[in-house]
């Protein structure tokens, strides 16, 4: 069933469960934290499969760019019944992201949602239930993401499952927000080291050869198409060596050699 007919668990839980709640939350940020050098979201899937009763395997599904991925799977079923959604374009961890919602499934074989998926899924990989769950990020990179519990047992997630996937995803939305930002930092720092490694090549060009700004460019760019490689890297090269060759083309031009 939908677990938007699923009631809140912490609508009816007294003090005693409050604290239990806030205690599986520091537990498990203690637990990420002394990962070993692994990433924190490989740890949350890993608590996944020992917090969460009858609980198989778990993954991390994230929704980016139109394209759906696995950043992190605790077995390998788990990654493979993650592809299978992503390749029929439907199934429960598919709908929860896209919809923002919680699904609790049955018996997946008997599943009329996503009758073609969980035929597949049971035979090819062994899952019979499945628990979903939307992560609520917290920045606007545009992202989505979700977490999918699975078990080899139908109707395996009761009422408790649902609570502790609740503690799960809460703190997963945290994970998967931090890992996306030191994406985008790395990716930032890698653009910017790239900029300075063809802006200092440009430069060489332009004070050896005295090119314009354009011409150096053009001229990196024509290297980098005749060596088939990265414009960086030709730009590395230049930026170390002070050279630039260009096989491909007359060894002089109107008097001016190409290798510098």
């Amino acid at each position: 069933m939908r677990d938007d007919d699923v009631r809140s668990p912490a609508a009816h839980e007294g003090p005693a469960d409050l604290v239990d709640l806030a205690e599986a939350m520091r537990s498990l940020t203690a637990r990420a934290e002394a990962a070993d050098g692994r990433p924190a979201v490989d740890e949350l899937v890993q608590v996944a499969i020992e917090r969460v009763p009858a609980a198989r395997w778990a993954s991390l599904t994230l929704l980016r760019g139109g394209r759906f991925t696995t950043p992190a799977a605790s077995h390998g079923e788990a990654e493979r019944a993650d592809r299978l959604q992503y390749e029929v374009g439907s199934g429960p961890c598919v709908d929860a992201v896209i919809e923002d919602s919680v699904y609790r499934t049955g018996d997946v074989t008997a599943d009329a949602r996503w009758p073609e998926w969980g035929r597949r899924v049971s035979r090819e990989v062994g899952v019979r239930s499945v628990l979903a769950q939307r992560l609520s990020l917290l920045d606007d990179s545009g992202a989505i993401a979700g977490l999918n519990i699975y078990s080899d047992v139908p109707d395996a997630f009761d009422d408790e499952a649902v609570a502790m996937g609740l503690v799960l995803s809460t703190h997963g939305s945290l994970l998967v927000t931090a890992m996306l930002a030191r994406d985008r930092a790395s990716n930032l720092l890698k653009a910017l080291e790239s900029n300075r490694e063809i802006g200092v090549a440009m430069g060489i060009l332009m004070q050896r050869h005295h090119l314009t700004r354009d011409q150096a460019f053009d001229v990196l760019r024509v290297a980098s198409q005749d060596s088939n490689r990265k414009l960086v890297d030709v730009a590395a090269d230049v930026a170390d060596t002070g050279i630039l060759t260009i096989e491909r083309w007359p060894a002089t031009v109107k008097g001016r050699t190409v290798s510098t």
